[in-house]
């Protein structure tokens, strides 16, 4: 990886609102409103944050308001996941976020699933043997066995 790479990131600033889809080969943080897919190594939202839409990153964290399908590998929360939200990740943590100037620590979560111990699925191709009758045709893909996951059904407004 070059050293670029490494200090490259995607910024989306307060105040800013994107409806779609980003790709990116470097980390994202979003401090404005971002509503479609995020594909990415590492995606950070700040408290004034909030995304919604499918996520497919390693790392995720999040002080503002998430809602949709997260899939990573790591999960940082804090802040409010919205109904109808499903996360699946290999560990998760939930941090406590100061609630504005009264000064109280919550994490809200909505009527959501959690999926916490389940490796993220991982694609493998299965070998074809020269000359057999699966030759030439695309590779299938299945997805990797994985370790029994926690489901956890979070109830709407619990506040930890």
């Amino acid at each position: 990886m070059s050293e670029n790479s490494v200090l490259n990131q995607t910024v989306l600033e307060e105040g800013t609102e994107i409806d779609g889809s980003i790709r990116s080969k470097c980390p994202i943080t979003v401090s404005g409103k971002l509503k479609g897919d995020v594909c990415a190594p590492s995606l950070t939202i700040t408290q004034s944050g909030s995304v919604c839409g499918q996520v497919k990153v390693s790392e995720f964290k999040s002080e503002g308001d998430i809602a949709g399908e997260i899939d990573a590998e790591s999960v940082e929360l804090s802040g409010h996941v919205s109904d109808q939200t499903i996360i699946r990740a290999s560990s998760l943590q939930v941090r406590l976020a100061q609630n504005g100037s009264n000064g109280k620590l919550h994490v809200t979560f909505g009527n959501c699933d959690l999926k916490v111990g389940e490796l993220v699925v991982k694609a493998l191709a299965k070998p074809v043997k020269h000359g057999s009758p699966e030759a030439g045709k695309k590779e299938q893909f299945k997805p990797e066995p994985t370790v029994p996951a926690l489901e956890v059904n979070a109830e709407p407004q619990l506040k930890l």
